[in-house]
């Protein structure tokens, strides 16, 4: 009997008939039915599914994720992703998108966006009703139909979100500069014949005139035209980081740093969104350089081209490269 022919399609058949006469009994029904009624029933998707990216928010849409770092647009294969970055009225940048367009015609829903995105701020959906009856204006994603909840994120990938949410770090922001403690005078610190001594001793360096506190910073200067040499103040350096302003050009900002060391000089090139694309933020970004401790001079994506030729022209010039 086993090797009767054509047993294997007649067991098929036998539980074929099984499962279409059982399906009409109401306690076998689920179990044998396999097919959903589409649209009226859905299947719920696995997880691991994805289809096309959206962003999300925490709280309200204004409380976004979205730096608009633009790190997603550079690394998308069909580049069919396009961000504008906020500013305010004095063109100062807000860290959030003002235009975030996601051409779904031209998207392979490979992904690679919310795996490259610093702040977890774009995941893959699994909504795969986008069919649309115009060929342009209505396969574009605007940025108020990709902004969606938390919650939702959680609906979807539970597993997945609950984890992100875990290990996600606030974006880290600039810094506001500390406050400038005033320099002591020599009555604050030097006992009478200590400052009488220290007036003398400036006076004979510089010259007669008025005291400057705090000490100026001596150096030695040739004289023009001869080899004797001659005692010169050089005021020192400035403190502080004022080119840490992404609304200040590029070149201006490396004028605000032209007499800083290496790392100063570095962080001047950035974007200065403190975006943390990179792995850092704008000033650990450039210590790393400057300390060799990361070679890679294109990781700053907001800052593009002008920033990465200006970073590779300082580390070849200090020796770096």
């Amino acid at each position: 009997m086993s090797n009767l022919l054509g047993k294997g399609m007649i067991d098929g058949l036998v539980v074929t008939a099984k499962n279409f006469v059982t399906s009409y009994f109401d306690g076998n029904r689920k179990d044998r039915l396999f097919t959903y009624q589409y649209p009226e029933e859905r299947m719920k998707l696995p997880e691991n599914s994805r289809t096309f990216p959206f962003l999300v928010y925490d709280g309200t849409p204004d409380q976004m994720r979205c730096t608009a770092c633009k790190v997603c647009e550079t690394e998308c294969p069909p580049q069919c992703i396009y961000i504008v970055m906020e500013r305010d009225a004095n063109g100062k940048p807000l860290l959030r998108p003002r235009v975030f367009d996601i051409d779904i015609s031209v998207c392979m829903q490979c992904g690679i966006c919310a795996e490259v995105c610093p702040t977890n701020a774009i995941k893959m959906d699994c909504d795969f009703e986008r069919s649309a009856h115009g060929r342009f204006e209505t396969l574009l994603s605007h940025l108020p139909e990709l902004l969606k909840s938390n919650d939702y994120y959680h609906q979807i990938k539970s597993a997945e979100a609950t984890r992100v949410d875990a290990t996600r770090k606030p974006v880290k922001k600039a810094a506001a500069p500390a406050p400038v403690k005033p320099m002591p005078t020599p009555a604050d610190i030097l006992t009478e014949d200590e400052r009488s001594a220290w007036q003398r001793g400036c006076q004979s360096e510089i010259g007669t005139g008025p005291i400057v506190w705090p000490p100026p910073v001596v150096v030695k200067k040739k004289v023009a035209g001869t080899n004797t040499e001659q005692n010169v103040s050089a005021a020192p350096l400035p403190t502080g980081t004022p080119w840490h302003d992404s609304g200040i050009d590029i070149a201006a900002r490396m004028e605000l740093a032209k007499d800083r060391s290496l790392a100063d000089k570095l962080m001047a090139a950035m974007a200065q969104l403190d975006c943390q694309a990179c792995g850092y933020d704008c000033r650990g970004y450039a210590d790393a350089l400057a300390s060799g401790t990361n070679s890679d001079f294109t990781l700053c994506t907001p800052g593009e081209e002008e920033t990465k030729n200006m970073l590779e022209k300082l580390l070849k010039e200090a020796g770096k490269l």
